[in-house]
């Protein structure tokens, strides 16, 4: 089984996701060991967009039986630098998750050379219950 304990490691198991013409958006669903159960691309979009339901990211969390999840998308142009529309998107998704009590642990996106992690930068923060999700993966 495979240990997802850091963005790198997400980043990894995600890098051919970076090669992609159009954006995509994935999940991985993690057991309370931080192991991957499964992971799956959700969503596909176009060279500068994707919609993504909170509904179906969550529903595959349940699913999988997730204790927590890593999302991540791809920006086709070459820059992993997220737009306004990424950063509501997350704060709204880190909020259900922490309501359902499948938190989303970080989100990355992509670019053909690099990535950014949300939790790597501090944007996305614990809830008080489920704070020591967010020092780390462990």
């Amino acid at each position: 089984m495979q240990s997802i304990t850091s963005s790198q490691d997400a980043y990894i198991l995600l890098k051919s996701l970076s090669k992609k013409s159009v954006e995509e958006f994935w999940v991985l669903a993690l057991t309370s060991e931080k192991t991957l159960i499964k992971r799956k691309c959700l969503f596909r979009g176009t060279v500068d967009a994707c919609l993504i339901h909170p509904r179906d990211l969550f529903r595959f969390g349940c699913q999988t039986n997730a204790s927590s999840l890593v999302i991540a998308h791809n920006h086709p142009n070459a820059s992993p630098v997220p737009s306004e529309s990424d950063l509501k998107l997350t704060s709204r998704l880190v909020e259900a998750g922490n309501l359902m009590q499948i938190p989303v642990v970080d989100h990355l996106i992509l670019s053909r050379h690099s990535y950014l992690s949300f939790r790597d930068l501090g944007w996305i923060e614990a809830g008080k219950r489920n704070q020591s999700l967010f020092h780390g993966y462990k």
